[in-house]
C-alpha cells in the first residue's frame, strides 16, 4: 500500500494579535488535507473548529497530535488560561482522534512541544500585551501611585498519559523581567519551547524579557531545572528556536530587531555563547505603511534544512523569507529573500522530503510551496498554493 503524505494546518477563529475577538464564520481549529504526488492539497476534514491552533506538535511516533487553545480564557471560564489539546492520529488515513483537552495554565498559550519519548508535554504560555487592571498603592514613603498589573508569562509541564491523553500540570515556571520596548516588552513573553537534540533540555525563548533560558529536564520528579539564562540584545525579542542537525548549533530568531541569532550550545551542561548574529531584512529597510502593526518587520518561524546547509527564517512585514548558508562553523551567509506571495507569514516548513517549503501567510489566507535548490538553497515558488482562513501553522506526517 503507497504510504500519502498530510498536512496539518492550524487555524484562528479569532484574531489573536493581541487581544480575543470575535469569531469567524469559517471557525478555527485543525484542517486535514492529503498531499498529492503533484503538490495538490486535497481536503479531508476538519476538527475542533473552536480551537484557536496556534502550534501543532505530532509525535516523533506520529501516533499523537497536540496543539495550542490559544485563547484567556479556556471554555470561556475567567481565570482558567488557555488550552492544550490531544488527538489521536489514525494511521490508515490521517484522521483525528479528540482525546483531552486541559487548561494551559495561563493566557494565550503559543507553543506546544513533547519530548521524545512522549513522556511530558511543554507549553508557553505568552500572556497578552495589555495590561490586566491598574491598582493603586502606597508607596514606603507614604505616597500615592498606580501600578498596572500584567498576565504571567510561564512555562507549564504536563505528564502525557499511555494513551496519549494530557494529565495534571506538574510544573509551572513564572517568568520575570521586562525590556525597553514600551509595548511589547513590559512583561515576559515565552514565546516557544523546544526540546534539544539530547532530550534533556528545554530551552525557552522570551521575547518580553530579551533572554533565551535553558532547563534540564528532571523526568523522574516531573519538573524543571533552570540550567543557564543567556541576556539577548535590549530590544530584540527572542521568538523560536531551531537546532542544526549535526553541529552543537542552536539558532534563534529575534522578533523586535529582525535578527537571527546563532549559539553553541553544551549539551552537558546547558549552557549557551553566542557566535554569531545576522539581520533578516534588508539595510536600510522602509515600511510599505507605517500605520500597519507589522509595517517595521516582526520575524515569525524559523527553519533549518534537512542537509544542515541552509537557514530559512519569516518576516512579517517585509513579508518575505530570508534564507542563509550556514558554514562549518554554523555561522551564517545571507543568500537574499524571497517574497512570500502573501501577507504577514506567521509559519513556515518543510515536507517530509524537505525538497519543498511552505509559507503560511496568515493576513492573505494563502500557503505558498517553494521548491528548494540544495545546491544554492535559493527558493522558487512552484504556482502550487492553498488559500483558506487565518492559518497560522503547518505541519507534515507520513501514513
Amino acid at each position: 500500500m503507497q504510504r500519502c503524505q498530510y498536512a496539518y494546518i492550524g487555524t484562528w477563529g479569532a484574531d489573536l494579535q493581541g487581544q480575543e475577538k470575535k469569531q469567524q464564520a469559517s471557525g478555527g481549529g485543525i484542517k486535514i488535507y492529503r498531499v498529492n504526488p503533484d503538490g495538490a492539497f486535497q481536503y479531508v476534514a476538519t476538527v475542533s473548529p473552536e480551537v484557536n491552533a496556534g502550534i501543532i506538535h505530532i509525535s516523533p511516533d506520529r501516533r499523537y497530535l497536540y496543539t495550542t487553545d490559544e485563547r484567556k480564557d479556556l471554555n470561556g471560564k475567567y481565570g482558567n488560561g488557555g488550552g492544550v489539546c490531544a488527538y489521536r492520529i489514525n494511521q490508515e488515513d490521517g484522521t483525528l482522534e479528540f482525546l483531552n483537552a486541559v487548561s494551559s495554565v495561563g493566557p494565550y498559550p503559543c507553543y506546544v512541544v513533547a519530548d521524545r519519548e512522549n513522556k511530558y508535554a511543554f507549553v508557553a504560555n505568552h500572556g497578552n500585551h495589555e495590561d490586566v487592571v491598574t491598582k493603586v498603592r502606597i508607596t514606603p514613603d507614604g505616597k500615592y501611585e498606580a501600578v498596572r498589573v500584567y498576565d504571567d508569562g510561564s512555562i507549564a509541564m504536563f505528564l502525557i498519559k499511555a494513551d496519549g491523553s494530557l494529565g495534571e500540570c506538574c510544573d509551572v515556571k513564572i517568568l520575570e523581567g521586562k525590556s525597553v520596548d514600551g509595548y511589547f516588552q513590559r512583561s515576559p513573553h515565552p514565546h516557544s519551547v523546544w526540546i534539544d537534540p539530547t532530550n534533556r533540555f528545554l530551552i525557552i525563548g522570551d521575547k518580553g524579557a530579551d533572554s533565551v533560558i535553558v532547563y534540564r529536564i528532571d523526568y523522574r520528579n516531573g519538573k524543571l531545572i533552570e540550567a543557564s539564562v543567556f541576556k539577548s540584545l535590549p530590544g530584540s525579542g527572542p521568538r523560536h528556536i531551531a537546532f542544526h542537525p549535526e553541529l552543537p548549533v542552536m539558532y534563534v530568531n529575534n522578533e523586535i530587531n529582525s535578527t537571527v541569532n546563532a549559539f553553541r550550545f553544551d549539551f552537558d551542561t546547558g549552557s549557551i555563547e553566542l557566535i554569531d548574529t545576522a539581520r533578516t531584512i534588508p539595510d536600510p529597510y522602509i515600511p510599505p505603511d507605517p500605520l500597519d502593526h507589522f509595517a517595521s518587520n516582526a520575524t515569525a518561524d524559523m527553519r533549518v534544512h534537512r542537509t544542515g546547509k541552509f537557514l530559512y527564517v519569516s518576516n512579517r512585514g517585509h513579508n518575505s523569507i530570508a534564507s542563509y548558508e550556514i558554514d562549518r562553523a554554523g555561522k551564517l551567509k545571507l543568500i537574499g529573500f524571497t517574497p512570500t506571495n502573501g501577507q504577514i507569514p506567521r509559519a513556515i516548513n518543510f515536507d517530509l522530503t524537505g525538497d519543498k517549503l511552505y509559507a503560511v501567510n496568515q493576513r492573505t489566507g494563502n500557503i505558498v510551496e517553494f521548491l528548494v535548490d540544495e545546491s544554492t538553497g535559493e527558493l522558487t515558488p512552484t504556482g502550487n498554493e492553498l488559500r483558506l482562513s487565518n492559518p497560522v501553522c503547518i505541519q507534515f506526517a507520513q501514513f
